[in-house]
């Protein structure tokens, strides 16, 4: 297999030609600084996969894909339909580690969960019931075995890991889980015959972030209960405009992210005291908002930035527009890198670039579609960066490149 020269070169005078903004940062080895020379590898055929696939992270030393199924589903003796595989594929030798099937309803979500253990918590539709909104939480081992699964009456969110329990959410009631499968406890906003008095929209450590609304289904308030549902602090909100997002920042600051129409989205901190520290208007293509080591991160189309909790802007690096609104900037992380991406296949200038975790220093930034030495064009419908490795996803095959 031929050795792929040097990508700087290529992709430096790709940006040149094609766009007016500001070129890309130079691919550099975080290890070295010196070009990367990629040599690409045999292809790895996904086992299972009628539709396509999401990435879900890296745990020892796997990288996890879920892939739903659209067709041939078979049911299990409890009358449920196969949904998805879980698939691991091994980062050093290049192969599938184990696939497990996964058995439920038509409800889908990308968000995991891993403990320190390596064990994976994600969410599937129950399907015991037709039309119903019940959900399974569910746990695999290291090795790719079924640990437990527990029913929820209603679609949940997970939300994190706190205090060696994990925590998900419907839109009135949340509830502790244990890392055996047993539930610990839950509280809900929602009386009988009653409609919830509150809506919550995260779990913090130790805290519930919920939306206060009106009659007329309007937010009115951001409300932080401790877990008794105690209410510790509130925000008013103005009931025409749209909360998408909140979370919290540290241990004196809570971010709130508000659409006030479609061209102006605002980011509001909120103290503990329940009063703002301060707003700042965003670019609109924002889609979400990152917490990682107290600060705040997020991606648009005029790039990416790093906030402090007194809105101070510690890092800003520019990123090329997406011309279509539907997609939008993702970031993965790990222990080490901050990986920006596209989330979806798009022909775009920034189609990866990766930063140095601690200082924000830009190593790799590739286009779309990868155009290196004599090859031809690389197309993918993701990319992506763990243990310090390039794979490529495309036509249900992961593409791993080493140096």
């Amino acid at each position: 297999m031929k050795r792929i020269p040097s990508l700087l070169i290529m992709l430096m005078s790709v940006l040149v030609l094609l766009s007016p903004m500001p070129a890309a940062a130079e691919a550099v080895n975080p290890g070295t600084g010196t070009e990367p020379q990629l040599e690409q590898q045999d292809p790895i055929n996904f086992p299972v996969s009628t539709h396509g696939y999401d990435y879900l992270g890296t745990a020892n030393g796997l990288l996890y894909f879920k892939e739903p199924l659209w067709s041939k589903n078979p049911r299990n003796d409890k009358g449920q339909m196969l949904q998805e595989y879980i698939v691991t594929i091994n980062a050093k030798t290049n192969k599938v580690e184990w696939q497990l099937p996964i058995y439920g309803g038509f409800k889908f979500g990308e968000r995991v969960c891993f403990d320190k253990a390596g064990n994976l918590y994600s969410i599937v539709g129950a399907g015991l019931k037709q039309f119903s909104n019940e959900t399974l939480l569910y746990s695999i081992s290291p090795k790719g075995t079924m640990n437990w699964e527990v029913i929820f009456p209603r679609m949940v969110e997970i939300d994190s890991l706190i205090n060696n329990k994990l925590f998900v959410h419907d839109n009135s009631s949340v509830y502790a889980v244990n890392l055996n499968g047993t539930v610990a406890w839950s509280k809900s906003f929602e009386s009988e015959r009653m409609q919830p008095s509150h809506f919550i929209s995260g779990v913090a450590a130790n805290e519930v972030l919920t939306l206060k609304s009106n009659t007329k289904g309007q937010s009115v308030s951001f409300d932080v209960h401790d877990w008794n549902l105690k209410k510790k602090t509130s925000f008013p909100l103005n009931a025409y405009s749209t909360v998408e997002q909140a979370l919290k920042l540290d241990n004196d600051t809570y971010i709130l992210k508000i659409k006030k129409s479609e061209s102006t989205t605002l980011l509001a901190a909120i103290g503990i005291d329940g009063k703002a520290k301060w707003t700042k208007g965003i670019d609109p293509t924002t889609n979400r908002l990152y917490v990682l080591d107290g600060k705040l991160l997020f991606a648009n189309n005029k790039g990416f930035y790093v906030l402090n909790g007194s809105g101070e802007q510690l890092n800003y690096t520019p990123l090329a527009p997406i011309p279509v609104r539907a997609i939008s900037y993702r970031l993965r992380m790990d222990d080490k890198y901050i990986s920006i991406s596209s989330d979806s296949s798009m022909n775009v200038k920034t189609a990866l670039t990766v930063l140095d975790r601690k200082s924000y220093k830009t190593l790799y930034s590739f286009a779309y579609p990868l155009k290196v030495g004599e090859q031809p064009a690389i197309y993918f419908d993701d990319i992506l960066f763990t243990q310090g490795r390039f794979f490529t996803v495309y036509n249900y095959q992961l593409i791993p490149f080493k140096e």
